[in-house]
């Protein structure tokens, strides 16, 4: 499941684009200029201030500073793009306290995971049982939340991409789909 809150028709993932830029620059081929920082980012960073912008914008979350790093200094020309991305920002701007809670969920999970981790007993079948079912149930009590939020506040979003997201999550995270999980 994919959001689509920065294209239209693809996944933004800035991991990914600064994996791909390290990549191309240890095989010696010319850059794709279009998914690259530019060639001038630490002197725009510096001669713009721009720290003081992404910090502001991730609030000590090294994951959101990269991301607004990525995505500031990531141009696009197309708008379409970027009438889309302005609709879904004023709804992140409307809704704020509702996209902080999706955040905050998804931090969450991912921490939760990463705490219930292997013990003396991951050695054994039993010990990797018991961890793999209380990770799933931990994920499953996630996306019911993620579906209540959507169900509760899907329709106080405007913007194509957070329509899209909300009716994603309410066809995929069905009833039917967490009685057979």
């Amino acid at each position: 499941m994919k959001a689509f809150l920065m294209y239209r028709d693809r996944d933004f993932d800035p991991q990914q684009v600064l994996a791909r830029r390290a990549k191309e620059i240890r095989r010696d081929q010319g850059p794709n200029l279009e998914q690259l920082l530019p060639w001038n980012e630490q002197a725009l960073r510096q001669d713009l201030g721009l720290d003081i912008l992404f910090n502001a914008m991730a609030a000590e979350d090294h994951f959101l500073f990269e991301v607004a790093k990525v995505a500031v200094l990531s141009s696009i020309t197309d708008l379409d793009t970027i009438r889309y991305r302005q609709h879904v920002f004023s709804d992140c701007s409307k809704q704020e306290a509702i996209v902080r809670d999706i955040y905050r969920l998804a931090v969450e999970t991912i921490e939760g995971e990463r705490k219930n981790y292997f013990s003396f007993f991951a050695r054994y079948p039993s010990g990797i049982l018991s961890r793999a079912v209380s990770v799933l149930q931990m994920f499953v009590g996630s996306l019911k939340t993620l579906r209540t939020i959507a169900d509760r506040h899907g329709d106080k979003f405007e913007s194509d991409g957070f329509r899209r997201l909300f009716a994603m999550l309410r066809q995929e995270l069905s009833e039917e789909y967490f009685a057979r999980i």
